[in-house]
């Protein structure tokens, strides 16, 4: 089995008394692949990231990572795989010191003590946060709670990061600093953001959403220089974008 492949089928899921969150909702991430999933508010973004590791279910439709069918009886398994780190990182932090707080997950896998402590170093490492092991989680600011949120999902070793707004509320050191974390993983990474820019230093390809649907699925390029699809789906072209088609614009007329 591929655990790092990811897969939904028909996908639908909507909350009570409301229109569908997702409707027909078909899309295939393979290993290594590191996509963003935009659109504007209500698109439907975090609703299916909540789908991938089985933290919602399917109103209809089929989540599968591997070979594995996202149910029930096979969530506990999944989870190992699929690393979820939520928008708002006061979710995900939840014991006194950040120690416990990234061996939370590996304590609940079973796994020896020893173990345990081997992957929350190695977690902290990661994330360059070893500094705030015994630090209590509510006396970090922002940017030092997203690390360790990531450092929480990374001590259960997936194959597959799941990240939900992560340059959200952070200052512009805490984001440059998470963008440059989040390129050293080899994992396939699935990123719902508005953060275009984010998009251009991290992903190749894009998944937009609108209504619950996909409007298009493209390499990142693509999907950048079709500002009437952008238009559709509430979204403009981030300005590093720009930027680098002036920068073209200027080279090809110096070169005429």
């Amino acid at each position: 089995m591929s655990h790092h492949l990811v897969e939904t089928i028909d996908l639908c899921f909507s909350y009570p008394d409301s229109p569908p969150a997702l409707d027909h909702v078909s899309l295939r991430i393979t290993h290594g692949e590191s996509v963003a999933v935009v659109g504007g508010n209500g698109a439907g973004k975090s609703t299916l990231l909540l789908h991938l590791n089985g933290l919602l279910a399917p109103s209809s439709g089929q989540v599968r990572v591997g070979d594995i069918p996202v149910t029930p009886k096979t969530v506990a398994r999944i989870r190992e795989s699929v690393g979820m780190v939520f928008q708002q990182a006061d979710d995900q932090l939840f014991m006194p010191t950040v120690r416990e707080d990234v061996a939370f997950g590996p304590l609940n896998m079973g796994l020896p003590p020893e173990e345990i402590s081997r992957r929350v170093e190695q977690a902290l490492r990661d994330v360059h946060a070893e500094a705030l092991a015994d630090k209590m989680t509510h006396h970090l600011s922002g940017g030092e709670k997203r690390a360790v949120s990531i450092a929480t999902v990374l001590s259960m070793s997936p194959d597959i990061l799941v990240l939900d707004e992560p340059s959200a509320n952070l200052d512009p050191a805490s984001r440059r600093t998470l963008i440059s974390l989040l390129r050293q993983f080899s994992h396939t990474k699935i990123i719902a953001t508005h953060d275009l820019d984010m998009v251009m230093d991290l992903c190749t390809r894009c998944i937009v959403m609108k209504d619950g649907s996909i409007l298009a699925d493209a390499p990142v390029p693509d999907i950048f220089s079709d500002c009437a699809l952008l238009e559709e789906a509430r979204l403009e072209q981030p300005l590093s974008y720009r930027l680098m088609q002036h920068g073209r614009e200027r080279e090809n007329s110096g070169q005429l």
